[in-house]
């Protein structure tokens, strides 16, 4: 089935992506701890943009598939256990934001009960030392919202959402967590301001 005829049947591209990737890592062409390819060399071969690669990535990380992005944003080695934490953003009761925090499992164990307990990331961050932290990187794309999304934000299928990607940093440059944020377009506005 060719990218076209995928992509009329219905079926999102990113998904094609993550099924190429992921049947190359069942079939052996991409070996535990092995690299992936490149944005780029993804994206040419699938015919595909950045953001659908980045996509595919992201629902292949958030399965645990692929861990290599996940590993290079937090400084870690490839397979290093990790801790993912889902959280739901309200605003008078109508959800804004889906989000898919990742941290280190070796440096703070039990993150996710802390997390569940503190419903604060500035708060899980204290209770394992960490007093201050600083944003490293932010990447903020549009994108259009899945189905697993869509239910969770109380979205039509199709809607639009602002996608924000982002790490976190110690006063020393040390990634402590990343993130990959989903919002609901209509529902949100941002104001950068330099500091």
């Amino acid at each position: 089935m060719s990218m076209q005829d995928t992509a009329s049947s219905g079926v999102a591209l990113w998904r094609l992506v993550a099924d190429g990737i992921e049947r190359g890592i069942a079939d052996g062409r991409f070996a535990a701890g092995d690299k992936l390819p490149g944005e780029m060399e993804i994206a040419e071969t699938y015919r595909v943009n950045r953001h659908t690669v980045r996509r595919a990535l992201a629902a292949l990380a958030e399965r645990g598939l692929v861990r290599a992005e996940l590993a290079r944003e937090l400084g870690l080695k490839t397979g290093a256990p990790l801790v993912r934490i889902e959280a739901i953003r309200l605003a008078d009761r109508t959800p804004i934001c889906v989000s898919t925090t990742w941290l280190s499992a070796d440096l703070f164990p039990d993150a996710g009960a802390v997390f569940a307990a503190t419903r604060s990331m500035t708060k899980l961050l204290e209770h394992f030392g960490v007093r201050d932290y600083r944003r490293g990187a932010t990447r903020i794309t549009a994108g259009i919202v899945d189905a697993s999304d869509a239910a969770r934000l109380d979205l039509a299928l199709g809607r639009p959402i602002l996608v924000v990607d982002a790490t976190d940093h110690d006063l020393m440059g040390k990634p402590l967590v990343t993130k990959h944020s989903r919002f609901a377009a209509e529902r949100v506005e941002f104001l950068v301001e330099n500091a």
